[in-house]
């Protein structure tokens, strides 16, 4: 069904607020609040879910959005953006709290457009690369990314020219600030049969190239292998220069990662004992190394664990300790102080937050991908005598919805 909205304020996900005459809660995507729209709407699970179809008067904020179906705030000047993403941040913690919290303004990335050091994107049977559309098997072709870094954008262009074997599905790119490329080949052939292929891109100035079979659960669920040149680059997040891969994760925007791991370092916590949990290779852990005695880093990824030993040894590091282990699993030592997590977007499960309120750690530092759930950890931790501190959320993906939360909860 079509209706006539009022917007009133933007929520988790992307959406803006707006009630039907008759009270119901609409959610709508394509819409500025303070707009009166047209929405295509329907009824899933219970909740009216729409689009905007036309717009009665437009916002002084809405620009010309770029061709690219994941920047679902790309219709929004960044400034704007920003504002709305702050008032996200309210909203979510007053639903979880039932109280007003002070929310910093967002900090915003440092770059606006080519930021993103990492991109997955989906090659067609003609050989162009583009995107999915979200919940939508559509795919759209572009010529260029435009949030994507600029040697990526550079390799993109050439493309089509390198006539890539058939059977590739989807391609990672990661970059690091000198230029430097490596390309993961996620495909449904077999590995042998790009070989030659990734010769010649490391002859076309690619620096690796590796392979993944294609795996309809997700990509590097079946594992991935190196096919040519190297495995690793370097790459700078705050104060260290760490190695990333294609195939692990990284923050894909390192100069906005770089502030936050920076801001980390600068509350200014000190003591015998930290812990990072859900710690990737460890960024976190080394920025509080220097003011802690002892750091244990722990991650269930193997790989990213040992680049993480790796890294700490060639900086100097000799006080941080890493750890394979699952987070639900892990024994908090009496001695520990802070702990620190950056969970998956699912947040901690009850089990893990048992295990830190069960601690004697005196303070929480919780750095969060997903608004909606850190709201609903932080309410239970509250639930479990801790009290909300410090919320600074950070702009990692600009012209998209997604905020990432710099939180710190004390006894």
């Amino acid at each position: 069904m079509n209706a006539e909205l009022v917007l009133e304020k933007m929520v988790h996900g992307g959406h803006a607020l707006a009630r039907m005459p008759d009270g119901r809660v609409a959610l709508v995507r394509g819409g500025i609040p303070g707009e009166t729209v047209t929405a295509e709407l329907t009824n899933q699970k219970g909740v009216l879910l729409g689009h905007v179809l036309d717009i009665k008067n437009s916002s002084a904020d809405r620009v010309v959005p770029p061709v690219h179906p994941g920047l679902d705030l790309g219709f929004v000047s960044y400034e704007r953006q920003l504002v709305l993403k702050r008032q996200v941040v309210q909203d979510a913690l007053l639903r979880a709290l039932k109280r007003e919290v002070l929310v910093e303004a967002v900090a915003p990335s440092p770059e606006v457009w080519a930021y993103r050091h990492v991109v997955q994107p989906v090659l067609s049977a003609e050989g162009g690369l583009g995107y999915r559309v979200p919940d939508s098997h559509d795919v759209v072709l572009m010529d260029v990314d435009v949030v994507a870094h600029a040697s990526i954008n550079a390799l993109w262009q050439q493309w089509r020219a390198l006539n890539a074997p058939k059977g590739i599905r989807e391609l990672v790119f990661r970059s690091n600030d000198q230029g430097e490329v490596l390309l993961s080949l996620v495909a449904s052939a077999s590995a042998k049969q790009y070989l030659d292929f990734a010769h010649a891109l490391i002859q076309a100035g690619v620096k690796g190239v590796s392979y993944a079979k294609f795996d309809p659960r997700g990509r590097f669920r079946s594992g991935s292998e190196r096919l040519a040149g190297a495995r690793t680059i370097m790459q700078r997040y705050g104060r260290f220069a760490i190695t990333v891969s294609a195939t692990n994760f990284a923050q894909p925007n390192p100069s906005a990662a770089s502030r936050l791991y920076e801001r980390i370092e600068a509350l200014g916590f000190s003591g015998h004992q930290a812990l990072d949990l859900y710690a990737g290779s460890g960024v976190i852990g080394m920025h509080l190394a220097n003011a802690f005695e002892r750091v244990s880093v722990l991650d269930i990824d193997r790989g990213s664990i040992q680049r993480g030993q790796q890294d700490a040894k060639r900086l100097g590091i000799d006080n941080v300790t890493f750890v394979k282990a699952d987070a639900k699993q892990v024994r908090i030592s009496d001695t520990t102080e802070l702990i620190a997590v950056d969970p998956p977007r699912a947040g901690l499960n009850k089990d893990v937050r048992a295990l830190i309120s069960g601690s004697r750690a005196k303070h929480l530092v919780y750095v969060s991908c997903d608004v909606a759930t850190w709201a609903r950890d932080v309410a239970a931790f509250e639930q479990q005598g801790w009290q909300l501190q410090l919320c600074e959320p950070f702009d990692f993906y600009p012209h998209t919805h997604h905020i990432e939360m710099l939180s710190v909860l004390s006894r």
